[in-house]
């Protein structure tokens, strides 16, 4: 018999028959790989890990408190550059706030200004439509002071 066969055949998967199972993830690839020892040590001590001496103890102690005192540091610091970024945005904010009233106060002096000007433009208006009226009434009234002067003079002439 071939050896694949044979394989087959001690496996019990003959191929005959039977049907196929569908792989689960807990039947997948990974789980026939070997674990990764995530708990040894970079010191090459992969098998003695329960041997640990008092010496190797301490000094991972000693590295891993250097370690904390750093990140406790580069923490400290983070945090101070929050706030005072915090307070950074805050001024912004308040600053952007005052702009904003400052804009809406121009913006009304304009409105008001520019009804202002609508106005004083309409009282333009107005009076000129007032001063030619006045014209020429001055006009007419000439005219009709200059037409009685004829006609007086023409009186007088004929008495």
């Amino acid at each position: 018999m071939p050896e694949r066969v044979q394989d087959a055949t001690a496996n019990g998967t003959t191929g005959e028959d039977k049907p196929k199972t569908t792989r689960t993830r807990a039947t997948s690839n990974r789980s026939r790989q070997p674990k990764t020892k995530r708990f040894d040590r970079a010191n090459g001590d992969a098998a003695g890990t329960d041997e640990l001496t008092p010496q190797v103890l301490l000094e991972r102690l000693e590295h891993q408190s250097e370690e904390l005192g750093g990140l406790r540091t580069q923490l400290e610091e983070v945090r101070k550059a929050l706030e005072t970024e915090l307070a950074r945005t805050d001024a912004d904010r308040t600053a952007l706030a005052e702009e904003r009233r400052a804009r809406e106060r121009l913006e009304a002096s304009l409105k008001r200004e520019q009804a202002a000007r609508k106005q004083a433009e309409e009282t333009l208006d107005e009076s000129r439509a007032t001063a030619t009226a006045l014209e020429a009434q001055h006009h007419l009234l000439r005219a009709q002071l200059k037409a009685l002067e004829h006609k007086k003079r023409g009186l007088l002439r004929r008495h």
